[in-house]
């Protein structure tokens, strides 16, 4: 780890990230950098003991996704198994990557079949964007690897955030690193009476854009009151093109266990590094059992 503070690797982080990522190092030099996901660098750590290996299990046939299940069957209708498990422990490399997959898993034999059948639908389509952001990593963490680019590591793993009779809500986290990093988390939530993925506006209302966006900036606004070391783009005449204006269409959110909607923001989307991953908790909220 202390290697890779000395060399930093031109890591593929995304265009449009890059210039905030230089800009916003630059305006935070006086500001004491924080750790960022203590527990990933913690799960990096605890490799030290592992030998070597680079061990690629592709996505094969249910009965073989089975055998690998990582996580006991939740609620009546869905499960993650790991499919696909990729592990380095070198001296300049580092990867722990376990991949996961959704499966519809009713028991009920009185379900519902359209609503199993939706819950399929979005069960391939969860696990079609999971392969491609993992994919993605994966394949660039090699190809960096290959051409003895410096120093990395790579992080892949899941969290079921909510699993009740009503809701399932699964998060993916992804981290790049090389002396610096870059992080994404990004949640899919079905509604399990009717087996469909449901977005913010499935939850909020035609309105959901402005509704929303408003109740950030308030906490925004609140949260940098309260502490001067929080630091968002925001009312900032030094970085008016970065300033936080409204969320997207798309935006990334899960619900959490008291059925408050929670909004969130991966690295340099409305903050410097710094700050790492932001989530933001609504005063609105949904029906979970």
């Amino acid at each position: 780890m202390e290697d890779w503070k000395k060399e930093y690797d031109n890591i593929k982080v995304p265009e449009e990230m890059r210039e905030k990522l230089e800009q916003s190092i630059n305006r935070a030099k006086k500001e004491k950098k924080r750790m960022k996901k203590i527990t990933l660098y913690k799960t990096f750590g605890s490799m030290a003991a592992v030998l070597a290996i680079v061990l690629i299990l592709p996505n094969t046939s249910q009965t073989a996704a089975a055998a690998m299940q990582q996580i006991p069957l939740l609620g009546n209708l869905f499960k993650v198994v790991t499919v696909r498990e990729y592990q380095v422990d070198e001296e300049r490399n580092s990867a722990n990557v376990k991949v996961p997959q959704v499966e519809v898993a009713a028991t009920d034999e009185n379900a519902d079949s359209d609503t199993v059948e939706q819950a399929k639908v979005s069960a391939d389509a969860i696990n079609f964007d999971i392969n491609e952001e993992t994919n993605k990593l994966i394949e660039e963490f090699k190809k960096s690897m290959e051409n003895e680019e410096g120093y990395q590591n790579i992080y892949i793993d899941s969290n079921v955030k909510l699993d009740t009779d009503d809701l399932f809500s699964l998060e993916l986290i992804l981290y790049q690193g090389a002396g610096s990093g870059y992080e994404q988390h990004k949640h899919y939530t079905v509604d399990k009476k009717t087996g469909k993925e449901l977005s913010l506006k499935d939850l909020c209302g035609d309105d959901y854009i402005d509704t929303i966006s408003e109740e950030i900036k308030t906490q925004m606004r609140e949260q940098m009151a309260a502490d001067e070391t929080v630091q968002y783009w925001l009312d900032d005449p030094e970085v008016e093109e970065w300033n936080f204006d409204k969320i997207a269409e798309d935006q990334d959110f899960y619900v959490n266990e008291d059925g408050h909607i929670v909004v969130c923001f991966n690295e340099y989307d409305v903050a410097p590094g710094s700050m790492g991953c932001v989530e933001f908790t609504l005063n609105e909220t949904v029906n979970v059992k």
